[in-house]
């Protein structure tokens, strides 16, 4: 695209638009750089020894304290999974995600928390609260984005091990579901999509701008280099059609049951990622489930049911709450300004009139 070139527009009758091809910026740049990856990472990666130290140390004081956790979630069948990937920061947003997600989905969901290295939300603080809720922690914490695929592959293979589900939610804490019955409207879209994957915010976001997919596509251009494992994966996936730079957002997607077990299945769940890759994981679980052999869908464009941004709501939060959407990111501004306690507030007064849980009456009392 030349400089003067405007991006490509939302195209309503096919339903699609390229990804935007903004110049990348100057961080970015800087990361692509031959030494910007293993900086970054060794940047990011000094906090981990203190992060695991004081959560070992905390979950160590639980225990010492008499403190034992509840049985686990036994292994059953429901109509969903809704894995949450958690981190050291304050447990409150965590509790209120945990909280909609029930309400929403009810006995028909199971709530799989992935702790990477909190002391707020440890299990004991989350299990007191919630003990029907799967914890399953990560002993070696990541550090933080970009480097949450061990996170979710921790999240994902306990999920297929304890649960029989037909569709896979993977949510950041600052994404909420903001409807009753998240999981039905959308296997309900996904029927027409015989072979659909990976679905969320795709190309398109709920306001009608393409998604950014040139920082994706650089990071590619780079990684394949000296990953093979991503270089295979990138190869069979755009023989299939995808484009790189293509991502289904990871703030809030699903994943069918069949995607989730070829992911498994074929090895690509256990990806090696190195230790200086700039791949997001949403970046990666789009490239693999594509490479496994199926499509992604788009259930975040203007007619879809995943309002999604990259750091704040894409919409106005009446528009979100009164609209056709069952999953919202980023609950950490809103477009006018709303804080995350705001937001957090409005979308929990509005989930107190649900008369609906997982498409079923509420339990009264």
């Amino acid at each position: 695209m030349s400089r003067g070139e405007r991006p490509p527009a939302f195209d309503s009758v096919r339903g699609r638009a390229t990804p935007e091809l903004h110049p990348v910026g100057w961080r970015e740049r800087l990361k692509l750089t031959r030494p910007g990856p293993a900086l970054a990472a060794l940047r990011r990666l000094r906090r981990v020894p203190g992060v695991a130290l004081r959560a070992e140390t905390a979950a160590a004081r639980d225990r010492l304290y008499g403190w034992r956790a509840p049985p686990p979630p036994r292994s059953r069948d429901v109509r969903s999974v809704a894995c949450l990937l958690s981190g050291p920061a304050p447990v409150e947003p965590l509790l209120d995600s945990i909280e909609a997600v029930l309400a929403s989905e009810g006995d028909a969901c199971q709530v799989v928390v992935v702790d990477d290295g909190s002391i707020a939300g440890r299990e004991r603080v989350l299990r007191d609260r919630y003990p029907e809720v799967a914890v399953v922690r990560n002993r070696r914490p990541t550090g933080g984005p970009p480097n949450m695929w061990r996170q979710l592959r921790l999240g994902l293979e306990h999920s297929l091990e304890r649960f029989r589900f037909e569709i896979w939610f993977k949510l950041d804490t600052d994404a909420l579901l903001v409807a009753p019955g998240a999981a039905k409207a959308c296997l309900e879209r996904l029927a027409a999509h015989p072979r659909a994957g990976i679905a969320g915010s795709y190309r398109v976001r709920a306001d009608g701008k393409p998604e950014q997919g040139s920082y994706h596509a650089a990071v590619i251009a780079r990684e394949i280099r000296h990953d093979r494992v991503l270089a295979a994966a990138i190869a069979r996936a755009t023989e299939s059609g995808w484009a790189p730079g293509d991502v289904v957002q990871g703030g809030g997607l699903c994943l069918t049951r069949a995607a989730c077990e070829a992911l498994r299945d074929q090895g690509w769940l256990a990806w090696p990622r190195p230790w200086s890759s700039l791949v997001y994981d949403d970046l990666a679980l789009t490239a693999f489930t594509v490479a496994a052999g199926f499509q992604p869908v788009s259930l975040g464009d203007p007619a879809g049911l995943f309002a999604v941004g990259l750091s704040a709501l894409p919409l106005a939060k009446e528009e979100i709450a009164d609209g056709p959407w069952v999953v919202t990111h980023s609950l950490k501004r809103g477009l006018a300004g709303e804080t995350e306690a705001e937001l957090r507030a409005y979308f929990r007064a509005r989930r107190a009139a649900w008369t609906t849980t997982g498409g079923q009456p509420a339990a009264s009392g």
